[in-house]
């Protein structure tokens, strides 16, 4: 399905997210442990959690699949109502540039009446960051930030799509669709614009990170290539496991990672399934819930065991 690539063309693939992966030694708190625990308890996220949150506004800003299917982020939203909690989904342009995405969102936080918390995913994440450096001012207003494996430092994927000599031209319109429809919204997320974005602005996002509560959620899909990959997006991880690469399908779990950023990694998981269905099973209201809980901003005074009030007073009875 795609063009036979040269052992150098791999090597040159491989050492592109390699480079960029130094840069990013540096990294926050690990969070997966207590993700995972919030994520299989029944009982972790309660009417008192509920109650906290009703003081903020929950936005979504979705990334380059949401011109995918318009079902995207559709379940926390109606879990988010159904608890009372004000959300929206900000209308971002995916096919269109970070220049002219972040400003919608600052323009989203700045004229919300409440505190916001920040949920995005995929370029959504990259348009956010964005949008919170280039208005510092901002940072104030957003308590807490969830970014779902934000294209923080591209991806190889974006890489081919831009350069255009190793892909077959009708799989590169395919995957150039996830990317938003042009090659102008790919550009911004090649390996080596988002370095040299970071590289620029390196100090202005280590300050935002000390200010504003944030967990990047970053997952692989790990395995043979000749496995059922149980993924839409089994030709852009193909591509990414040939070089050595891990990633949940278009993002590497490295690059989902912004230094200094606490952290959640988990295996399993592709880039669709945390906000819209996907051929795996994967439960996004209990994701959300757990990297909320995990992020602990949103609950600053409740317990960590807040959410099983219930079973205790009915075990003390």
């Amino acid at each position: 399905m795609w063009r036979k690539r040269s052992r150098s063309q791999i090597l040159v693939f491989a050492f592109a997210i390699l480079v960029a992966g130094g840069t990013r030694a540096a990294g926050g708190a690990d969070l997966t442990r207590e993700f995972q625990d919030a994520y299989r308890s029944n009982c972790a996220f309660g009417t008192a959690h509920a109650a906290a949150l009703r003081q903020y506004q929950v936005l979504f800003v979705p990334g380059y699949l949401s011109n995918v299917d318009p079902a995207h982020f559709a379940d926390q939203l109606a879990w988010l109502a159904s608890i009372g909690v004000q959300r929206d989904k900000v209308a971002v342009r995916p096919g269109q540039s970070i220049a002219i995405n972040a400003p919608i969102i600052a323009a989203a936080i700045r004229e919300s009446a409440k505190p916001v918390i920040l949920i995005t995913h995929s370029k959504g994440s990259v348009d956010a960051l964005e949008a919170l450096r280039a208005e510092p001012s901002l940072q104030a207003k957003v308590k807490g930030w969830l970014s779902l494996q934000g294209a923080f430092f591209g991806s190889p994927v974006a890489d081919l799509l831009v350069n255009g000599s190793l892909l077959d031209p009708a799989v590169a319109t395919t995957i150039l669709g996830l990317f938003g429809g042009t090659k102008e919204s790919a550009q911004g997320l090649t390996t080596g614009a988002s370095l040299a974005y970071y590289r620029n602005h390196s100090a202005a996002i280590g300050m935002l990170l000390r200010d504003v509560p944030a967990i990047a959620f970053a997952s692989t899909l790990d395995g043979a290539p000749d496995a059922h990959t149980k993924t839409l997006l089994e030709i852009p991880l193909r591509l990414m496991w040939f070089a050595g690469i891990r990633s949940d399908g278009l993002v590497p779990i490295d690059a989902a990672v912004l230094p200094g950023m606490d952290f959640v990694k988990v295996s399993g998981i592709d880039h669709i399934a945390p906000v819209m269905p996907a051929l795996q099973r994967f439960d996004r209201v209990q994701m959300t819930k757990a990297l909320l809980l995990a992020l602990r901003a949103p609950f600053i005074g409740l317990p960590r065991d807040a959410g099983c009030d219930y079973r205790r007073q009915k075990s003390a009875k």
